[in-house]
This record gives C-alpha cells, sequence and structure tokens, in this order.
C-alpha cells in the first residue's frame, strides 16, 4: 500500500493539487492497481510466451523520415509560444 507521501510525491510530479480526502482515495485506488501488477508477476508464465497474432493494420518497419505538416502556419497559430518553427513548451523537470 502506498503512503500519503508517495501520493503527494506523485501529485507534486503530475503537477495536481489533491484534497486530504483525494490523497485518500487516490492512495487506495493505487494501492489496488500496484497489488493487481504484483498478483500479474507472480503469474507463471512459460519462457517461450510470446504473442502470437499481430494485428492486420500493424505498422510493419519503415524509414525514419520527416514529413512536412501540410498546414503548418494553421497549426502554429494555436500555440502558445513558437520557437524555430516549432512549439516551445515550458520545461516539466526542475532542477535539484
Amino acid at each position: 500500500m502506498l503512503t500519503r507521501e508517495e501520493v503527494l510525491k506523485i501529485a507534486k510530479l503530475a503537477r495536481l493539487e489533491l484534497t486530504a480526502e483525494e490523497v485518500e482515495s487516490y492512495r487506495k485506488k493505487l494501492g489496488r492497481v500496484l497489488e493487481y501488477i504484483h498478483e500479474l508477476d507472480s503469474l507463471k508464465t512459460p519462457q517461450d510466451a510470446f504473442v502470437r497474432h499481430v494485428p492486420k493494420d500493424s505498422v510493419a518497419f519503415r524509414e525514419d523520415k520527416m514529413i512536412p505538416f501540410p498546414q503548418h502556419a494553421a497549426l502554429m497559430k494555436n500555440a502558445p509560444d513558437v520557437e524555430g518553427g516549432s512549439f516551445r513548451l515550458p520545461p516539466v523537470l526542475e532542477e535539484s
């Protein structure tokens, strides 16, 4: 089970402000998710287990190349900040 401090740390990383009731609620919900993952992890599976079905719409390996967006100017109108023809985003990591 997660502690209150762990939930608050996760909330800070996600930039969420939680009430005391929400912290307790998420503590229980996230704890159940982690318990389920632990349960799945304990299942015995054969060493040679693999996916036998590949969806028909799966993308085959292809060359990774840049394709220009046809309405670039219209797209950039929606950007709160632009730099060098690209979206400029605020940093998401804080320096410690």
